[in-house]
């Protein structure tokens, strides 16, 4: 599930914004950190870190894989991009993961269940990252400030 968002006008702290969305993923104790990567493409600098589930659950279909947190851009013109991936999640027919692991029982609760748990983690992931904009932010946060992209 992508998301991108571009904030403009808010100076924000972006190294402090990324050490405490770094914090947030370490806390899970499901995930693990895998990968870091800090630098400048086209002279615009960027931090981008994915942490991934320590472990495979036990219903596998829709529950959470990794999640890809980047920041790029500058203190007053800069874009925030996450992607949650969840297992099976480019299945065609919902459940069908969970048939192939456990049966028939296992796509029933997979399709009730653990779908909604990737969409779940991504959405309060979304409202943390909004407060830690805001306190990371040195002028008034505000929607007018934010663009939305849609993929």
């Amino acid at each position: 599930m992508p998301f991108v968002r571009r904030y403009k006008d808010l100076s924000t702290n972006l190294d402090g914004l990324y050490q405490d969305i770094k914090k947030e993923l370490q806390q899970d104790k499901d995930l693990t950190v895998i990968n870091e990567n800090i630098g400048v493409i086209n002279d615009v600098p960027f931090k981008s870190i994915t942490a991934a589930r320590a472990t495979i659950p036990r219903a596998i279909t829709g529950t959470l894989r990794e999640v890809n947190v980047t920041i790029a851009g500058q203190p007053d013109n800069w874009l925030l991009e996450m992607h949650t991936g969840a297992w099976f999640g480019n299945m065609i027919l919902p459940g069908a993961g969970g048939f192939l692991v456990a049966g028939p029982f296992g796509a029933a609760a997979t399709v009730g269940g653990t779908v909604v748990f990737a969409a779940e983690y991504s959405r309060k992931l979304k409202n943390k990252v909004k407060e830690l904009v805001k306190k990371h932010s040195g002028k008034a946060y505000s929607e007018s400030k934010v663009e939305t992209f849609v993929t």
